[in-house]
């Protein structure tokens, strides 16, 4: 067998991957003999798990193991059935010292279990090191997850589990095997689209719920809203308009995290066309920039405002919330958006592309992207004027600002809904005032 660059390479992965998991299980039994330590110097009974005079996997013997699996499978690929042996007899050894430990102190399976991965990743290194050491990662991580999981298992509500697996079977297998095709003669009824889009409001729901729980309403419904509008600023106002009618004490941090998404999509559309043509992009800093200023003002007057009433929340224990995972508004945004859409349709079929403003309009309803893309390919051919393209764009960005005006008094009530109007009226006021005007 020729030794190569390939050959280094793996060896240092297999390596690498025994050491990484070896240092985390060190760290692990360093602070559990700690514990013990404080334990027993209190008086109090000390916890079962093994102390400094137990021997312990530790890096070294994780390093061996996995360079132990990796020579296996070398190994056997030279000699048929070596490498099952070895790697039988490695686990063995493994299960005899897990038996030896538990019968005297009753430890866990947790390093035992980990040290058979290594086993099977350092084996793994010889076919593809790439993927063993992402997988070597993820293990590493999840061991250090201990004292995080144990904390969240004790705070989860068995609600929680039950919506947390309804949200994993609504995206792992109801979305894939609903048809991507449109099914109406209008072409503007796909049901993965539809579906796509409930199962990305339910998860921003989903998202925000649990951020909330973690980070507090005021922080984590904000992170939300300004993540959320980097992908779906019309899924953040469908969710957080939900949220806000299920607990209107949370109204004024709701607003705030629509309006902080709303101003993250303004940038969003202008950095996209900046990309394609920067001309252009130019010419829309003005419309769009104005637009993303002043609904940042306002998000900022809004968090004022989230700060206040969440501090008297805290006073009050007034914040309760609902479970994690609900389909029901989703579903009933999903109907008014599709209407949406197919009036988009109409406008379109019947404006055809003469009317560009009035074709802007009628495609912002549903989408912006893509007649920003449109518009943008039509300025960088020359089929568009520069000043045409920018003020069409505009426009689109404005209509979508309508709908999702709407969809926050449908979905929100009035007192959300006005205020999401105000917020999304100056901000678009502003941005066709300087694109007409410069």
């Amino acid at each position: 067998m020729t030794l190569d660059t390939e050959f280094y390479r793996q060896v240092v992965y297999a390596l690498g991957i025994g050491v990484l998991v070896g240092l985390e299980r060190a760290v692990d039994q360093e602070l559990r003999e700690g514990q013990a330590e404080r334990a027993l110097d209190g008086g109090a009974p000390a916890p079962s798990d093994p102390t400094g005079d137990i021997d312990y996997l530790g890096v070294r013997t994780f390093g061996i193991l996995s360079l132990t699996g990796f020579g296996a499978a070398l190994a056997g690929a030279q000699i048929p059935f070596l490498a099952p042996v070895l790697l039988l007899a490695a686990s063995l050894l493994v299960l005899l010292m897990y038996h030896k430990t538990s019968e005297k102190h009753g430890t866990g399976i947790t390093t035992e279990v980990a040290a058979l991965a290594c086993l099977g990743l350092g084996a793994l290194c010889s076919l593809a090191p790439e993927a063993a050491g992402v997988l070597g990662l993820l293990l590493t991580v999840l061991l250090a997850m201990k004292r995080f999981t144990r904390q969240t298992v004790r705070k989860m509500r068995r609600v929680e589990l039950t919506d947390t697996l309804k949200f994993l079977v609504a995206v792992l297998i109801v979305l894939p095997l609903l048809p991507n095709r449109a099914l109406d003669p209008w072409e503007a009824l796909n049901p993965y689209k539809v579906g796509l889009l409930v199962v990305l409001i339910s998860g921003l729901s989903f998202v925000g719920y649990f951020l909330t729980r973690i980070l507090g309403a005021q922080r984590g419904l904000g992170l939300t809203g300004i993540l959320g509008g980097l992908t779906s600023s019309t899924a953040v106002t469908a969710a957080m308009a939900a949220q806000a009618r299920q607990n209107p004490q949370l109204s004024a941090v709701c607003a705030f995290s629509t309006v902080a998404a709303n101003a993250t999509m303004f940038l969003r559309v202008l950095v996209v066309v900046a990309l394609l043509d920067q001309a252009l992009a130019l010419r829309l800093a003005w419309s769009l920039g104005g637009m993303a200023l002043v609904a940042a003002v306002a998000a900022l007057v809004l968090w004022l405002r989230a700060s206040r009433e969440s501090r008297h929340l805290k006073e009050t224990g007034q914040i309760k919330l609902k479970n994690p995972f609900s389909v029901g508004p989703a579903l009933k945004f999903a109907a008014f958006f599709v209407g949406i859409l197919v009036v988009a349709k109409l406008a379109k079929q019947y404006l055809g592309d003469s009317g560009l403003y009035l074709a802007a309009a009628a495609s912002g309803l549903a989408d912006v992207d893509a007649i920003t893309l449109s518009i943008t390919e039509g300025v960088g051919a020359r089929s568009l004027a520069l000043d045409v393209g920018a003020i069409g764009i505009t426009i689109a960005v404005v209509s979508n600002s309508l709908v999702k005006t709407g969809i926050a008094l449908y979905s929100g009530g009035l007192r959300f809904g006005r205020t999401i109007g105000l917020c999304l009226g100056l901000a678009t006021g502003a941005g066709l005032a300087l694109a007409f005007l410069l």
